[in-house]
């Protein structure tokens, strides 16, 4: 959180003597005119930041037989995106706290749109690695900036929603990606450039202009929302500032002791863990629902992958209704790590039968995208203000370590064009996570306290 909101939080619960209150109504209307005004802004930011991603699964199936690149060769040129975003998390998440939220969004943007359309005229394997090395480094804190920004907006009761609207973005990208990738792939033909290069210019570009559009409307916090009056402003800062536990201390000392925190380590080696289930998945769909059949065109590819990303969509937002507490959550993600191991066994065990199969990816596609809300609203709720400043960019640094590891291991285990026989790490990975899920709360019986 940037030094300044933590500064505007303490003057505007300290400036007056007497809080101000709303009414159970008015406080219903303040969050909702919240949802509506936040929500339109940062849920395509994160659309296009998850198109950036998923671009290159569907580019490999034309950059792959041009560029000379075999499936083991884009398992690392994926995973390689992680390991700069591993490196440069824990700065770039301080940086943000320093410039603030909009302007480090901001720059985020545009130097990864910038980037992306770049790759989109590499001409050779080395070119894309290092491509995909600094659309790392530009992209590296964008979700833990993201998360932060929705605990400044949302209340512990209303974070699981809001989140579960910010990560329905994923599902979406994943299945835009899928529809439009193949759809380039397929028909366009402009310029003398290949369509899988178009894939990337046509996905960067739009990265490029809505940095401007964040830099212009999203504003930093609640103290200069002017779609809220001072009152209902003072009734929100108070609200998040009482169940945040202990203010957010802005020395450099007091957020890295976020590091050592006992809750910080043990988030962050579950989160590995589903990282790698997660990344080792969804990053090889595109060559998974290829293998299932051969016959498939690009364009075919794209629209097969609509169900399962549309079902994973609607479990992302109908979930958090009922997981709207810590436990519920710990309870949900516990299972959604499960049905991910056992979804993808079921993609291992029925590749030659498509139907089945397309069932299977379905079921692990929920789990993976369905887990990631509830973890965070559950996660956010668990740290204090000092130590969520670094400790979210911790968890989510480990995160995509495991999007480094899944796809790489995915690619050395693929025996040929067999992609699902590279599953097998993602599964054991996610029922590792599930374990660990499991012993949270015996391991950590305190629950959701603050330490500082």
């Amino acid at each position: 959180m940037p030094h300044e909101v933590i500064e505007e939080y303490v003057t505007m619960s300290s400036s007056t003597a007497v809080p101000t209150n709303l009414s159970g109504e008015e406080q219903g209307a303040v969050v909702g005119r919240v949802f509506r005004r936040i929500l339109p802004l940062v849920f395509p930011i994160f659309i296009l930041s998850y198109l950036d991603r998923v671009n290159l699964g569907y580019a490999q199936l034309g950059m792959g037989a041009e560029l000379g690149i075999t499936a083991a060769g884009y398992g690392l040129a994926s995973a390689v995106f992680f390991i700069s975003y591993f490196f440069f998390e824990v700065p770039s998440n301080m940086l943000a706290q320093r410039f603030g939220s909009r302007a480090w969004l901001t720059r985020i943007m545009i130097s990864w749109g910038v980037i992306t359309v770049f790759t989109g005229f590499v001409t050779n394997e080395h070119m894309l690695y290092v491509a995909r090395f600094l659309l790392g480094v530009a992209e590296a804190g964008f979700l833990p900036a993201m998360v932060l920004y929705l605990t400044q907006w949302f209340r512990a009761r209303d974070r699981a929603q809001a989140m579960a609207w910010l990560f329905l973005a994923h599902p979406i990208a994943f299945l835009l990606g899928g529809v439009i990738g193949g759809l380039i792939l397929d028909h366009v033909h402009w310029l003398g450039l290949s369509p899988w290069q178009w894939v990337f210019i046509l996905t960067g570009v739009p990265s490029v202009l809505f940095g401007f559009v964040t830099w212009k409307k999203l504003p930093e916090s609640p103290a200069s929302a002017r779609w809220l009056s001072d009152r209902e402003r003072r009734w929100l800062v108070r609200e998040l500032d009482e169940e945040g536990g202990p203010s957010a201390e802005p020395g450099l000392r007091a957020q890295l002791t976020a590091l050592l925190n006992g809750r910080v380590l043990y988030l962050s080696i579950a989160l590995l863990t589903f990282g790698i289930g997660f990344y080792g998945f969804n990053l090889f769909v595109p060559l998974i629902l290829k293998q299932i059949n051969p016959d498939f065109s690009a364009t075919n590819i794209g629209m097969a992958a609509i169900a399962p990303y549309a079902c994973a969509a609607v479990a992302t937002l109908l979930l958090p209704k009922w997981a709207n507490s810590p436990k519920r959550s710990l309870i949900a993600v516990t299972i959604l790590s499960f049905a991910l191991a056992l979804g993808l066994t079921g993609v291992i065990a029925f590749r030659h039968q498509p139907g089945l199969a397309l069932v299977a990816l379905t079921l692990a596609a929920i789990g993976s995208f369905a887990f990631l809300p509830l973890f965070w609203a559950m996660t956010t709720t668990t740290l204090s203000k000092t130590h969520a400043i670094v400790g979210v960019a911790v968890i989510n640094s480990m995160a995509n370590l495991g999007g480094f590891i899944g796809p790489y291991l995915v690619g050395k285990g693929t025996s040929g064009s067999t992609v699902t026989s590279g599953l097998l790490i993602p599964v054991i990975s996610c029922v590792v996570c599930t374990v660990l899920l499991l012993f949270w709360k015996k391991l950590l019986p305190s629950g959701p306290s603050f330490s500082t």
